[in-house]
């Protein structure tokens, strides 16, 4: 999996001590859906997703985090010069960024071909495993399936304990 170790110090700030990132993608900056000026960066770690949006010409960053758990599909559009990775999420409410203006869909467009496919498959990947715990059964390799002693904040992505009522770093409510 390629991981562009620029776009992972641009995050920096907000992984956590223990997160492993595993896939970096970035919306092309020429040809449809892509972004010459401010170019969107998908983040797959051990743990979440994080979008990392840029504005005003790059000078400002925004990141929104969503916990595996709480997508329910992936879907893969394959295009001729390039592809989008549309992303269900359960329980979501954010009027910015992926899911803005209530849609429940949301579209990370403008990516290389290669580079969609490996988004939709890692995903696709993360939401077998979060299934199989789900039934008792155990999960395909190592990955952290945000289950368990931990729960994630739907608002932030901050984890905090399982117990939690809310978030540690935002107060939104959790489960």
């Amino acid at each position: 999996m390629a991981v562009d170790q620029g776009e992972v110090q641009a995050a920096k700030s907000i992984l956590w001590p223990d997160e492993k990132v595993e896939l970096t993608v970035t919306q092309r900056r020429v040809g449809p859906g892509g972004s010459m000026a401010t170019p969107t960066t998908v983040i797959t770690t051990d743990k979440r997703l994080i979008i990392l949006n840029r504005a005003s010409l790059g000078m400002r960053k925004d990141y929104e985090v969503i916990p595996y758990r709480q997508i329910t599909s992936v879907r893969l559009e394959h295009g001729i010069i390039s592809s989008s990775v549309f992303i269900r999420v359960q329980g979501y409410d954010r009027d910015q960024g992926l899911l803005k203006n209530g849609k429940e869909e949301g579209e990370i467009d403008g990516l290389r071909n290669n580079d969609a496919k490996e988004l939709a498959d890692y995903l696709s990947k993360r939401q077998e495993q979060i299934e199989q715990v789900a039934e008792g059964d155990e999960p395909q390799g190592q990955m952290d399936n945000g289950m368990g002693a931990y729960v994630y904040c739907s608002k932030c992505g901050t984890k905090d304990n399982a117990g939690a009522k809310f978030c540690s770093k935002c107060g939104a409510r959790l489960g």
